[in-house]
């Protein structure tokens, strides 16, 4: 069976029998007198070409040297001197493929300045060639090593960098939850909202949080507020306003200022930023919420059980996380999550900076507020070594840091020493801090991500905010510095694809000069046994008291999960059990989604508790367009509570207000003219509204992006020419992806010639622009989509060219496409 599908043109299928006769040239030539099922002649020369494909635009894989680059529309044009039918490769083209321009721009290669002109590369480049895998939809590009930039794997030249378009948004995160205990009613109320207005290439942000709850009065605290803008000549940012420093080498400090520091993203295969994994288990139906430095990053409603909170955004990349566990009756637990940074590793030959001045201001009122000036330089000294060195100063306080970070077979280690020399209220105090970090990513064992920390610090040693805490507290020295500290991170999978589960640990031992401490201790264990999973986890939490040990407590979580049913997503039922020293609960329910194409979950469960009695809740999460919304009740012994938790955005721009689910730092607007409910690929529930623009809420700068949008469900009277579009988005831009689109109505019109005899097969159906609109089948006949209900259209076959017209009734919409014929006016034009 042969197979022929192209936009405009019915699917068919036919038998055929070639034969091949094989050229020197390795062209291919085929006998068209055994093609049987067609009524007319054939007009198949174009087809049977070697390239065997048809002038036109296609959806094809670029690949460059057996790498995928990614799905991109490709023109394929015939070659004026050939005459094959290749695929047009434009400059920008070729510079994604990792192709090295300024080499072909130094031998004289490439000529004139047009972006959208053809390069042969075969002719520019010895060695190099093209070929189109047509039954796998691959356009194979091949380039010898020495033509390629070297280092250059996922780098995007600075000129393809998009400072995108004029915006403003609210990235919002609302959590409401009322508990009535006893008949005690409270209501609390937390919005968290990142905001920002993007102007040209400067981007301002805000990051705050309002909270209010019965009995308490409402809080709004402002987190950040600060005008960026890239620097791309250093590879840096720009900032001004409410920030925190880098915390390479000294703590991470919020301070209002200016602050100029380098931005790796903007590097080939740059490390990303490290964010925690914070794992807890809720009795209830409970409210979570995660404190860094004062400040709430992040609060959620979560069920009873295990949860996992991987999303959040830290200020700064120093500063324990505090997470809090506000059960339904009203009990809290609260626990640290140890956060630090990783070691310090530069390529051979590259800087990484950071410099910060201005003043002190840690959004606490009864703080001093003194200037401050901070800043690190971190250097490659060979491909396994680098270098880093800070200052930091203020009135009455200096310190100075130095450290290495090497890499070696085993991970990578890093070393720093600090020294510090505090002045308050006339008198001096010096120390010394060292710490060592160690971190690795183990593929051959596929342990995900490790993170050894230590540091030991004398009684004398001071960080700027201990300084700082001093000189506010009126003349009283300051007591119970930090001694050591020690932090352990380990994710690892057991066996090849995880076929013997999963363990975590997390660790953390915080010691203090002249008083106790603290220490934590959580690891657990996942797996599946079939299509049952099963989840281990213990928590161990012990204040170290200053005459001993107290307060010291462990939680042990056991649950299970099974499918209800044998369908892909048929409800699971859970069981889970947890003990601990005041008390035992036991949990049960069912979640799923409400049908097999809903992006609506819920959740049925109940439980009893030794203390608590017996409870039970219901939870309802969805997915839409415009937000993400989750709604739960719950009810036990002595109190009911209530929960409602919405989180989205809310963007506009030049084509209107739109909105859309929660964006991060960099995201895209893709805009289909005119036409309402184009879903887009890889985003569950993001489509375009009203105004023909949807909210993409994620993408990575400084890399090429590809947004695809999803064109199954759009009908027959809607066709996109592309509906793949690439962006390479500058940090924090919100960048334009636009696609042509049109409407009108789908017809399979009869082609005959001025005799009434049916068009061969083959025949080109255009409309009065010359551009092509469908293929004819072996019945003669074509679908194609006409924007007017009448109108002339022109068909060539053979050499040969004519004109028809046509006149379209009142429409049925019951219809998926109509039916008309065009037949030629005589008499028919032979072309030149």
């Amino acid at each position: 069976m042969f197979l022929l599908k192209r936009d405009g043109l019915a699917p068919f299928s036919m038998a055929l029998v070639f034969s091949c006769t094989c050229l020197a040239d390795d062209e291919e030539q085929f006998n068209t007198s055994f093609l049987q099922g067609a009524p007319s002649s054939v007009d198949l020369q174009s087809l049977l070409a070697t390239s065997r494909v048809l002038p036109g635009i296609y959806r094809v894989d670029l690949y460059g040297n057996e790498t995928l680059v990614g799905r991109r529309d490709i023109d394929f044009r015939r070659h004026p001197g050939t005459g094959k039918v290749q695929a047009c490769l434009t400059l920008e083209m070729v510079q994604q493929l990792g192709v090295d321009i300024g080499k072909l721009q130094a031998a004289g290669k490439l000529v004139g300045d047009d972006p959208d002109a053809c390069l042969d590369l075969p002719a520019l480049i010895d060695h190099a060639t093209v070929r189109y895998d047509v039954p796998r939809l691959r356009l194979m590009v091949s380039v010898p090593q020495n033509a390629m930039e070297r280092g250059r794997r996922g780098y995007v030249d600075p000129a393809l960098w998009d400072a995108g378009v004029p915006a403003a948004f609210i990235n919002y995160q609302l959590s409401s939850s009322r508990n009535s205990t006893q008949g005690v009613n409270t209501l609390s109320n937390n919005v968290g909202l990142r905001n920002g207005i993007n102007l040209g290439a400067w981007r301002l942000r805000n990051e705050s949080n309002f909270n209010s709850s019965t009995g308490q009065p409402s809080t709004f605290k402002s987190n950040r507020s600060y005008l960026q803008h890239d620097v791309t000549a250093l590879k840096g940012q720009f900032s001004a306003g409410d920030i925190f420093s880098d915390a390479d080498l000294f703590d991470s400090v919020r301070y209002r200022g200016l602050k100029l520091a380098s931005d790796d993203g903007m590097r080939a295969d740059s490390e990303r930023g490290y964010a925690p994994v914070i794992r807890g288990i809720a009795q209830s139906s409970a409210t979570v919420e995660i404190r860094q430095n004062n400040y709430i990053l992040y609060t959620a409603n979560v069920p009873p059980g295990p949860f996992e909170i991987s999303d959040i955004y830290p200020s700064g990349s120093n500063g324990d996380l505090e997470v809090t566990i506000i059960e339904a009756d009203g009990r809290r637990r609260v626990t640290v999550q140890a956060f630090s940074s990783l070691p310090i590793m530069v390529r051979q030959g590259q800087l990484k900076y950071s410099v910060s001045a201005g003043q002190y201001n840690s959004n606490s009122e009864d703080q001093k507020t003194p200037q401050f000036v901070s800043s690190t330089l971190a250097y490659g000294i060979s491909s396994n070594l680098s270098g880093i060195v800070g200052v930091q100063a203020t009135d009455n306080f200096k310190a100075l840091s130095v450290g290495a970070g090497r890499n070696t077979a085993i991970g990578a280690i890093s070393l720093d020493l600090t020294h510090s020399m505090s002045n308050t209220f006339g008198e001096t105090v010096t120390g010394n801090s060292l710490r060592a970090l160690y971190a690795k990513t183990f593929t051959g064992t596929d342990t995900n991500f490790t993170l050894a920390a230590y540091r030991y610090s004398t009684e004398g040693y001071r960080t700027l905010t201990e300084h700082v805490e001093e000189l506010s507290r009126d003349g009283q020295q300051r007591t119970g510095n930090s001694k050591t500290r020690t932090d352990l991170t380990v994710n690892q999978s057991l066996g090849r694809n995880q076929e013997y589960g999963s363990v975590y640990v997390n660790a953390s031992d915080q010691r203090y000069w002249g008083r106790g401490g603290s220490q934590s201790l959580s690891a657990g264990y996942s797996n599946y046994w079939g299509d049952v999973s099963y989840n281990i986890g213990a928590t161990y939490s012990k204040d170290v008291g200053n005459y001993g040990p107290a307060n010291n407590d462990t939680l042990v979580n056991l649950s299970v999960s099974f499918p209800l049913g044998s369908k892909p997503r048929a409800p699971r039922a859970f069981v889970s059990a947890s003990t601990q020293k005041s008390s035992d609960t036991t949990q049960m329910g069912i979640n799923g989604y409400l049908s097999e194409d809903s992006d609506t979950y819920y959740s049925v469960q109940a439980g009893n508790s030794s203390t608590g009695g017996s409870s039970g809740s219901v939870n309802l999460n969805t997915r839409t367009s415009v937000m993400d919304i989750s709604a739960g009740y719950s009810q036990g012994r002595g109190y009911n509570s209530q929960n409602l938790n919405l989180a989205g955005s809310i963007v506009g721009h030049a084509g209107g207000v739109n909105l859309g689910q929660t964006v991060g730092e960099t995201f895209a607007l893709a805009q289909v003219e005119g036409v309402e409910g184009v879903k887009i690929g890889s985003f569950s529930g993001a489509k375009t509204g009203s105004n023909g623009f949807a909210v993409v809420p994620n993408a990575q700068p400084y890399r090429v992006n590809w947004i695809n949008l999803d064109t199954r469900d759009l009908g027959g009277d809607v066709e996109i020419e592309n509906a793949t579009r690439q962006v390479v988005p500058r940090r924090g831009a919100v960048v334009l992806a636009r696609y042509a689109s049109k409407t009108g109505r789908r017809v399979q019109f009869a082609l005959f010639d001025a005799q009434h005899q049916p068009i061969p097969f083959g025949a080109s159906l255009e409309d009065s622009a010359g551009k092509q609109l469908a293929i004819s089948d072996p019945g003669g006949k074509a679908l194609a989509l006409v924007e007017a209900d009448a109108g002339t259209l022109t068909i060539n076959w053979q050499g040969q060219r004519c004109e028809a017209s046509y006149a379209l009734p009142e429409r049925d919409k019951a219809l998926n496409y109509e039916r008309a014929s065009l037949v030629c006016r005589p008499p028919t034009v032979n072309l030149p």
